[in-house]
């Protein structure tokens, strides 16, 4: 078991240094934010395997004494909060959402506060990969060796900036557009 956990202990500081190297090549804020939080993702979750690590030799050391069963229940422990943290939910990369769909409310991390869900708010749109300076593929390759999903969205707390953002990301100004439909033109 400990050869796994140090094998994935090798790919995941490799990945890392990937995902480092790669960020020299950003030409843009929003790639580079996405880059330093996965590289900041990937040093606590090689962090946190390096507990399990450390878990399992103790493990071994303690077989057949008295000890054995705490270090079991300690490896135990390190593995859940391992799944819990990385494995359970998908892991936002730019903004985070959360949607408490029975209460009919959603958090806004900006705020810091709670708020009555009227509509489709929080708006979550994808950051196309084109954007994100080849960290598309890197991301996947995290995700097939390790099983964490990822997730790099912009997300809007009201319809009006997610409108707002769609016209930015047309590079139309909705007036001009409106008025060109208007004249026959469009």
């Amino acid at each position: 078991m400990a050869h796994n956990t140090l094998m994935f202990v090798a790919q995941l500081s490799a990945l890392r240094i990937l995902v480092l190297a790669n960020r020299l090549g950003c030409d843009t804020d929003l790639a580079g934010t996405v880059h330093d939080k996965l590289a900041e993702v990937l040093a606590a979750m090689i962090e946190d395997q390096r507990k399990i690590l450390a878990a399992e030799g103790v493990l071994a050391e303690a077989r057949r004494t008295s000890d054995e069963e705490d270090a079991f229940f300690d490896l135990h422990h390190y593995r859940t909060a391992y799944f819990e943290t990385w494995l359970l939910e998908p892991i936002a990369l730019l903004d985070d959402y959360l949607v408490d769909d029975l209460g009919r409310e959603y958090f806004d991390f900006r705020t810091g506060e709670w708020h009555h869900r009227d509509g489709e708010v929080p708006i979550a749109v994808p950051v196309p990969t084109e954007k994100l300076c080849g960290l598309a593929k890197i991301i996947a390759e995290i995700e097939d060796i390790g099983g964490t999903k990822f997730t790099v969205e912009n997300v809007y707390y009201s319809e009006a900036e997610a409108e707002v953002a769609w016209w930015e990301s047309t590079g139309n100004d909705p007036d001009v557009f409106f008025a060109m439909k208007e004249d026959g033109l469009g």
